[in-house]
């Protein structure tokens, strides 16, 4: 037993001299640089809409029967039940840079190209999706991106046991928390052998470490099913048969995955260079010249090389756009720009091309200085198309709110209404309906792909939270769909006019109808 110890007392010690301060210092400047830029409005402010009108967690039995339960943990373990967009975003801040750190060391880059790496990660459309309509989320999510790259550190750095060992426990983690995430060491293995065929190293053991990413992911993936089996069994839930649910993939069989795979790829090239609110033509523009780039750049690689390098090159090459774009496939194609934030890691391939220390000849430095002014142009796309998701939110909440507020003094003037008492029903849409907020400067968000909505109040779920934690009201609110649609079928409430004409709120039967759209 002291053997072992002594073993492990003497590895930590070799390992903390091993960290690289200068690199640390600049993925962390880099983070807090580029979050703070992008995301310090959603950082400063408060506006909850759809999903983050959760300003206290209480999403416990969804996050089981999703498959999520490790944060039913962190929330109030780590970083507290409230959603305090400040400490979200100083949670976020540290696990974007170490997630950097983990990714960088491992492929050994140079600091300008991992401090590129950092700003694109931080800044791209999927954190401005999670800070813009799921704020809550946000930390947890980066941390789920964390646990992902940290175990492929574990297992390239560690001891084989123990480098198995921690990527699991990493891996379950990672799966724990948002499960697309564990796109982040799929797309990293594939790198690593990327970069190492690049090196020209030997097949079989090229090969070997391939099946030994496979083997780590395997181990984790068994032990989070483990895990998930003993939440369920400990609850007394079962997993959600929705579409963002789990249930879906026991009814993946081969014929559906080998048919999906095509549609996988497709999805890849239409996300990076199809138009969407936060991809513009000149983000897309600069993307084609990164993959013209990366395509010159592998090509003057292969150049008088041998058919063993040149496939094995290929292979990786070939495998990263369905590796970083897993989820499509398991998930049959039922996937956004949330779950796809492992897509960008595809910019380190010209990274790795023109800037790896351990690739990247004297005279390639044109194409490395092109490389980073194509990624710096990214990150101020990213930046400026962030900070007008957050003003749009804004704006939405303030609307919702000013809005939610007279209607619910009109219904205070309704006879034989009694606050907490009497029950109150929105029967139609919110976001179909004249309480929405629409302005053509803004279409580019409203009709985007960053999942934001043109009203803070959306499903029945959210009119709960917004009473309950924004507007703090005791107001006796009916949050159920189905008792809301069998209401708007009556024929006293289908007479009533839509708001804000007049008769929009009435009693019916002893309930309070507020009639939002047909």
């Amino acid at each position: 037993m002291m053997p072992l110890l002594q073993k492990s007392k003497t590895a930590a010690r070799d390992w903390l001299q091993g960290i690289d301060t200068a690199l640390l210092r600049t993925v962390a400047a880099a983070a807090a640089l580029c979050m703070l830029l992008a995301h310090g409005f959603a950082f400063t402010n408060l506006f909850p809409n759809h999903d983050s009108t959760v300003l206290v967690f209480d999403a416990q039995w969804t996050m089981y029967v999703l498959g999520r339960w490790a944060q039913n943990l962190y929330f109030p373990l780590v970083r507290g039940k409230i959603a305090a967009p400040w400490l979200i975003g100083a949670f976020s801040i540290v696990y974007l840079a170490l997630t950097s750190y983990c990714i960088t060391s491992l492929l050994h880059l140079k600091k300008w190209s991992a401090a590129l790496l950092t700003g694109l990660l931080g800044t791209c459309a999927s954190v401005t999706a999670q800070l813009a309509t799921y704020t809550y989320e946000t930390d947890a999510y980066l941390l789920a991106m964390l646990l992902a790259c940290a175990a492929v550190w574990c297992t390239e750095r560690l001891p084989r046991l123990w480098g198995y060992l921690g990527a699991a426990v990493c891996l379950c983690g990672c799966l724990a928390l948002y499960q697309s995430y564990i796109q982040f060491a799929v797309g990293l293995y594939l790198l690593l052998l990327l970069q190492r065929a690049l090196q020209g190293a030997e097949w079989r053991h090229w090969l070997r470490q391939g099946v030994c990413a496979l083997a780590a992911l395997a181990l984790g993936t068994a032990l989070y099913l483990v895990s998930l089996k003993v939440s369920l069994a400990v609850t007394g839930y079962r997993l959600a048969d929705t579409g963002n649910g789990l249930t879906q993939l026991l009814r993946l069989g081969p014929a559906s995955v080998l048919a999906g795979i095509p549609a996988t790829y497709g999805n890849f090239f239409k996300t990076l260079f199809g138009y969407s609110g936060w991809n513009d033509r000149g983000m897309r523009a600069a993307t084609a010249l990164l993959f013209v780039l990366t395509a010159a750049g592998l090509a003057l690689r292969l150049r008088g090389r041998g058919g063993r390098m040149a496939a094995q090159v290929l292979w990786a090459v070939a495998l990263l756009p369905l590796g970083l774009n897993v989820s499509h496939l398991l998930a049959s194609g039922n996937v956004y720009i949330l779950m796809q934030h492992a897509l960008f890691l595809v910019y380190l391939v010209p990274m790795l091309l023109f800037d790896g220390a351990a690739l990247t000849p004297a005279d390639w430095k044109v194409g490395g200085v092109l490389v980073k002014l194509l990624c710096g142009f990214l990150i101020l796309r990213n930046i400026l198309c962030a900070n007008g998701a957050y003003v749009y939110t804004k704006l939405v909440y303030d609307n919702t709110a000013r809005q939610m507020t007279q209607i619910m003094a009109d219904v205070g003037k309704l006879d034989g209404y009694e606050p907490g008492t009497t029950p109150v029903a929105f029967v139609g849409s919110f976001t179909d309906s004249q309480l929405a907020y629409h302005d053509p400067a803004f279409s580019r968000y409203e009709e985007g792909d960053l999942h934001q909505v043109n009203s803070a109040v959306t499903y029945d779920g959210t009119i709960k939270w917004w009473f309950q934690h924004v507007m703090g009201s005791s107001a006796a609110v009916i949050a159920d769909s189905g008792t809301l649609i069998a209401l708007g079928e009556t024929p006293a409430v289908q007479a009533m006019p839509l708001y804000p004409a007049n008769g929009y709120c009435a009693m019916v039967d002893g309930t309070a109808v507020i009639k939002l759209s047909d």
